[in-house]
């Protein structure tokens, strides 16, 4: 790491705001874009990267230990990109849990605004290029990892992480309209 670099970081560790702007100016942008290309989402990313950002404030004292700046902070939004796609899932195999589970009890309104939903990911996702449907509906519908899902088709694993997180996206959108205009 170079000497300035080490410099800026000692000073956030002693708490020196003017060092941590500074450092927030540099790698923000570059961190927003980098995560924008995973999740496909402007908003989500710089939600994201703020913080990271507070976090890594809030944590300052262990910045004595970093070696690069540049390798930590990109490590971090990786790391916060797979905790991210790992809530979608959660919240993807809740949604359908909850459809498969469906009581008495639930309302008829609830029953009809469920149904709507699933039209709606149903339509979103046949909408989708012929690829991205059959890597969602191996991977949503039939449980399958990326992994096999790239063994399968004969594409690199890397490939199916990027076509399943555009897809989530889109359906991020479509939910979040179809949820608000109900």
């Amino acid at each position: 790491m170079e000497k300035h670099e080490k410099h800026i970081l000692m000073q956030i560790a002693q708490g020196d705001v003017k060092a941590f702007e500074e450092l927030f100016f540099r790698y923000q942008p570059k961190l927003v874009n980098f995560l924008e290309a995973l999740t496909h989402d402007r908003e989500i990313s710089r939600d994201m990267v703020q913080e990271m950002f507070l976090d890594m404030w809030k944590e300052r004292k262990k910045l004595r230990q970093v070696d690069s700046i540049s390798a930590y902070l990109f490590r971090v939004a990786r790391c916060k990109a797979y905790d991210y796609f790992d809530h979608l899932l959660i919240t993807e195999k809740y949604a359908k849990d909850y459809l498969s589970h469906a009581s008495e009890e639930t309302s008829e309104e609830e029953k009809i605004f469920v149904h709507e939903l699933q039209s709606i990911i149903r339509q979103t996702v046949s909408n989708l290029p012929p690829q991205k449907q059959q890597i969602y509906r191996l991977s949503r519908e039939n449980g399958l990892s990326n992994e096999v899902i790239a063994q399968r088709l004969g594409i690199s694993k890397r490939t199916v992480e990027n076509h399943l997180s555009a897809i989530l996206a889109i359906l991020r959108k479509v939910i979040y309209i179809a949820v608000f205009s109900f």
